[in-house]
């Protein structure tokens, strides 16, 4: 979909920071599912749930590919997230009951392909299809392609889940989807409107004040939509925030790129689908290579050489001009992807490794949801950047752009380096963690 904003920009006539909100609104209901999710897997079994979602990412695709107008579209894609939100989550749930802890390293790594390598090849495949057909095949070809699955499922699908009847708390699911919502929806306006307003400033702190009204709840339920007990393990909190901004640097370039390559250099969706597809390639090769890795040497190392790398492909982003050779970019965004390939699942595996087993489950929510929201905020925040630097300057129109483009890879830059210099308290903490 991110290879597809510039063509529905035009297509319905809305602004950047408008259209970006089928990537950024999509994000952020997936990471509100998200919370549910382990209540979900422990209520209903697998299978039932996952040809419920089935069918909601059905109608989602069906009423993206009908839209008459961008507001439709949007409902379409949001639904389309519901189901998205749900079925991660409980894939990764399905791995930690499968598999012993000396091998979740590789069986993660093979989940990163669902998580990471199809959201990586997605601009790809997307610009073969909108230059020669539009951006309404996007939803068309994923129409059979989700019967087919939901035909699979019904012959495959095992149940090996106990189910029970735990209560869900409504008002925690309430404040969880108002207070990260309202977050989320500020940074989106800020980019909207190139400034700040009361309004908007408001919305912030009353999304702040929910969420921390929120996270008390959970942690005086004996039955919390999150267990937010997970994080008193420093090893699981350290290894929740390197997954999210590892989730962060994914997500925000692949959003921005696309948009960078059509709207500065005025390539076709095809040729920037192309420009990253050396990028997706190296996900699905690199991800259950990781999950090996990861077995075998443990966090520390992997997680300082897989940022070192990330800030190293990063770094030559923000010097872009208007001729930047479209080699050169391939190639960084390659080299960034080498670097969230040996950062993104390994992190988050040690993090859940790191619980008892019976805390597993709760674990695997609680960092897909830091995550997920960790991604949609970063995507909106980079697009917020993009904006205001745009607007901020009164040069010719592609030089304010490439300023807020250039804006957002200096911060993608920071996160790398905060995520290799936050890699070196994992040793810290292992150590720590053998004398208890």
């Amino acid at each position: 979909m991110n290879n597809a904003l510039p063509t529905i920009m035009h297509s319905f006539s809305v602004s950047q920071s408008t259209v970006q909100w089928l990537s950024t609104g999509y994000l952020m209901v997936a990471g509100l599912m998200i919370p549910i999710s382990a209540w979900v897997f422990k209520r209903f079994n697998i299978k039932q749930t996952y040809l419920l979602m089935m069918i909601i990412f059905l109608i989602g695709s069906i009423l993206g590919y009908l839209a008459p107008n961008f507001s439709i579209l949007l409902i379409g894609r949001l639904i389309q997230a519901i189901a998205a939100g749900s079925l991660i989550p409980m894939i990764q749930n399905v791995v930690l009951m499968v598999y012993p802890v000396a091998q979740r390293g590789a069986a993660m790594g093979m989940t990163g392909i669902v998580v990471a390598f199809a959201p990586a090849i997605g601009p790809t495949l997307s610009g073969f299809l909108i230059d020669d057909y539009g951006w309404r095949s996007l939803f068309l070809v994923l129409i059979p392609l989700t019967l087919i699955v939901f035909i699979l499922a019904v012959i495959f699908t095992k149940n090996i889940n106990d189910v029970q009847k735990d209560p869900l708390d409504i008002w925690s699911l309430i404040l969880s989807m108002g207070g990260f919502g309202a977050v989320l929806y500020s940074f989106s306006i800020i980019g909207n409107q190139g400034h700040l307003t009361l309004p908007v400033v408001v919305t912030f702190f009353v999304g702040l004040i929910l969420v921390t009204i929120f996270v008390k709840r959970q942690l005086k339920l004996t039955s919390p939509l999150i267990e937010m007990r997970v994080f008193k393990n420093k090893i699981f909190s350290i290894t929740a925030i390197l997954s999210a901004i590892s989730n962060i640097s994914m997500l925000g370039v692949e959003l921005i790129m696309p948009l960078y390559l059509q709207n500065v250099h005025g390539v076709t969706a095809l040729t920037s689908g192309l420009v990253l597809l050396p990028g997706a390639l190296v996900m699905a090769i690199l991800n259950p290579i990781s999950g090996r890795l990861f077995d075998k040497f443990g966090i520390f190392k992997l997680s300082i050489f897989g940022y070192s790398i990330l800030a190293l492909g990063t770094l030559p982003m923000f010097t872009f001009g208007l001729q930047a050779n479209l080699i050169e970019v391939s190639v960084l965004y390659a080299i960034r992807m080498v670097g969230i390939a040996l950062v993104m699942m390994p992190t988050f595996t040690a993090g859940v490794n790191a619980l008892s087993p019976e805390l597993a489950i709760q674990g695997n929510a609680a960092s897909s949801t830091v995550r997920q929201i960790a991604g949609s905020l970063g995507t909106a925040v980079l697009m917020m950047l993009v904006s205001l630097f745009s607007s901020s300057n009164q040069h010719a129109s592609l030089e304010t752009l490439n300023n807020g483009y250039h804006a957002a890879f200096v911060v993608a830059l920071i996160m790398a380096v905060v995520g290799f210099l936050l890699s070196f308290t994992l040793k810290n903490s292992k150590q720590k963690q053998s004398k208890n």
